[in-house]
């Protein structure tokens, strides 16, 4: 029984022996295989995140040519407000100018109303004295 024992025990270390050479064989390319994939899943990342990275450039030049275009059509709506401010201010006093003009036209009508109903009241009183006595 010796001796089958130590034939198997000869065996198991003969046959530890192969398996502990052949996974020391294949430690190197397994790792090389494992870093290979790592860094092919890491280049995966990698190029997502720059497509990612392109795509918000290209959203963000978009976005600063509109903000461009908006930026204009504000002046240009802040140029036209202020000529309209100004050309409305100018109808204003010129139509203030009108409206003190046919205030003071009024005002000299008056005037010459009140100055003409005197005159007519001093030529009728003037008419009453000088008539003789029916």
């Amino acid at each position: 029984m010796d001796d089958m024992n130590a034939t198997e025990k000869i065996a198991d270390n003969v046959l530890l022996l192969v398996v502990a050479r052949i996974s020391m064989a294949l430690a190197l390319p397994t790792i090389g295989l494992i870093a290979f994939l790592g860094s092919q899943w890491l280049d995966g990342r990698i190029d997502a995140v720059t497509k990612t990275a392109e795509q918000a450039n290209v959203v963000a030049a978009r976005a600063n040519d509109v903000a461009g275009r908006v930026n204009d059509r504000l002046i240009a709506v802040e140029t036209k407000q202020v000529q309209d401010m100004a050309a409305n201010e100018r109808f204003q006093n010129g139509t203030l100018n009108r409206l003190d003009r046919v205030q003071d036209s009024l005002v000299g009508l008056s005037n010459a109303v009140s100055a003409l109903t005197a005159t007519l009241q001093a030529v009728m009183e003037n008419r009453r004295t000088e008539q003789p006595p029916r």
